[in-house]
């Protein structure tokens, strides 16, 4: 298994997941060029994509969608409720329920409800024969279901979206900032510190993901994480950008590395 992270923030969401047969799109948050163009620099060609994953209908997650299926031909998978706001048109869809697993290829996909403000949101266990990622990018409480995701993975993708004290401290208006700290909004430092120090067993990859430009600051945020494990931290931990690198993970070597957009081509 390999996860490929495109973007990760309010400028854009959009994850790789590919196996040797299999190569899932998770939101496509990008332009559908930079999202063509960043599939082409991996090796996923025009009709080449087994299928794409959308988590929930927000803007972020599906700007570059309609553009991007002029050149896939494969089916948009979702949950019944996000599939209702989207208007795909004549789209190819397959749909998902929480807690029922999916075998798109050879890979297994169970959608976990998560708590945000969308229609029928939800996030993923990615599972092979072999390794198991477990992606949470938006949700403003982290779950009882969503640790059990956590504990089995071997990479973690987990939102840190704002310290709270820049957050409250922070431009946005009151009603803004209730609604990012709200149970259904997103995810804290410390939130997602807390629920991360619940890991127990073999040492993961994590990536603190959809980290808020205005209201957080990706040291902050690793700092806030490394704090609860201790030191030294027994996970390799960092943090994904909005945009302009690409992250890579391979199970294989349990390595991680990343480019910078510009480099790929």
């Amino acid at each position: 298994m390999e996860v490929f992270c495109f973007g990760s923030g309010s400028e854009g969401n959009a994850f790789l997941v590919r196996t040797q047969r299999t190569s899932i799109l998770i939101d496509a948050g990008l332009a559908a060029t930079t999202l063509r163009r960043l599939l082409h620099s991996i090796g996923v060609g025009d009709h080449e994509l087994t299928a794409i994953v959308v988590t929930h209908e927000h803007h972020d997650h599906v700007r570059g969608l309609a553009g991007l299926l002029r050149w896939q031909s494969c089916p948009v998978v979702t949950t019944a409720g996000t599939d209702a706001v989207l208007r795909l048109g004549s789209a190819r869809r397959l749909t998902v329920r929480y807690q029922h697993w999916l075998e798109i290829g050879d890979l297994a996909l169970y959608p976990v409800p998560v708590p945000h403000n969308a229609r029928e949101p939800f996030g993923l266990r990615l599972a092979t024969c072999h390794a198991e990622t477990a992606l949470f990018t938006d949700l403003g409480t982290v779950t009882d279901e969503v640790l059990a995701a956590l504990s089995r993975a071997n990479l973690i993708v987990l939102e840190a979206n704002h310290d709270r004290d820049l957050l409250w401290r922070g431009p946005y208006p009151d009603w803004l900032k209730r609604r990012i700290a709200s149970p259904a909004g997103h995810l804290s430092n410390d939130q997602a510190a807390y629920a991360l120090a619940h890991l127990s067993g073999s040492p993961r990859t994590i990536w603190l993901a959809h980290l808020s430009q205005q209201n957080n600051d990706p040291r902050l945020a690793l700092a806030t994480v490394r704090a609860r494990f201790g030191s030294p931290c027994p996970h390799q931990l960092d943090v994904l950008p909005q945009a302009g690198m690409v992250y890579r993970w391979n199970f294989a070597s349990s390595q991680y590395r990343l480019t910078r957009d510009s480099d790929q081509g």
